[in-house]
């Protein structure tokens, strides 16, 4: 489909996904234009993809409440979490989004992989929340610094499984690159526990720069880029502090245990009747 897109043109399939998910979904409280939008662009305007996105993105929540719920930014435990990373969302060049993780945990003595996966809903939720401008694409920088071979012991397979399965078809974002930065000579380890949840477009998407290296710079100008990655765009740490505050500004929809929930539909159906696209998702995702 084509990108330009009139306003009108892009509120009409606004509408047309707000419908759906209120008969289909039974979903009406909560459903901002801007999140409704945001599938739309992010499936470039395909509407049978935004809604087969949205399904998924809602349907996760639903199913995985250890994931969505009991994140109070505020919690000492989700504090605790944030005192080991650095955080960063911001627009560069080209109409392009750059996010970027970095862990400052070295030896992983304080790090949870599953609080580490609440808070990337968390964060990602903010910003859903406050952002309203459509990027061209996005570009995620992923610093696995001080990433050792204890993370094998933290690892969960199974919330991995669920992470990926968001990241790559309900986030309502458009990924084009992901970079590992500093990463370690075992990161093939760590790869080889992830890449079989991962679709070869994300494979292909994946640039790993080993301690040192300039190669980051082949992909993002330094006017892109934090000064802890050779840029001019200020430091990590004052980029973290723009997140803590958004997650203050945030905070009362992000600990809402309803927020962009579904739930399952509890009518009989005939033994002739076929399941909804909605129910078939539930119980692919309850499965896992």
């Amino acid at each position: 489909m084509t990108e330009n897109k009139s306003p009108e043109e892009l509120q009409e399939l606004v509408q047309q996904m707000r419908k759906w998910a209120y008969e289909e979904l039974q979903l009406s409280k909560g459903l901002e234009d801007n999140l409704l939008r945001r599938f739309v662009h992010s499936c470039y305007y395909d509407i049978d993809k935004a809604k087969a996105a949205a399904e998924l993105f809602f349907s996760i929540r639903s199913s995985s409440p250890d994931l969505f719920s009991n994140r109070d930014p505020q919690s000492a435990q989700m504090q605790k979490t944030l005192s080991i990373v650095n955080l960063a969302r911001f627009q560069i060049s080209q109409n392009r989004n750059l996010w970027i993780w970095q862990l400052n945990d070295p030896g992983l003595v304080q790090y949870d992989y599953i609080q580490d996966v609440k808070l990337f809903f968390l964060v990602t939720d903010a910003w859903l929340l406050d952002d309203e401008h459509l990027e061209n694409s996005d570009i995620v920088i992923m610093d696995v610094k001080d990433i050792t071979l204890k993370f094998l012991m933290k690892y969960n397979m199974s919330v991995a499984r669920k992470l990926a399965k968001y990241q790559e078809d309900a986030l309502p974002i458009r990924l084009k690159q992901i970079h590992l930065v500093n990463a370690p000579s075992f990161i093939d380890k760590i790869y080889g526990l992830m890449k079989p949840f991962l679709k070869q477009d994300i494979t292909n998407m994946l640039h790993f720069h080993p301690p040192k290296a300039d190669t980051l710079h082949k992909f993002l100008d330094k006017d892109d880029l934090p000064e802890d990655y050779g840029g001019t765009r200020g430091k990590m740490e004052d980029h973290m502090k723009n997140v803590m505050e958004l997650l203050d500004r945030k905070r009362e929809p992000l600990i809402s245990e309803n927020l962009w929930r579904v739930e399952k539909k509890s009518k009989s159906k005939s033994s002739n009747e076929q399941p909804s696209s909605a129910d078939t998702t539930f119980r692919t995702l309850e499965i896992d």
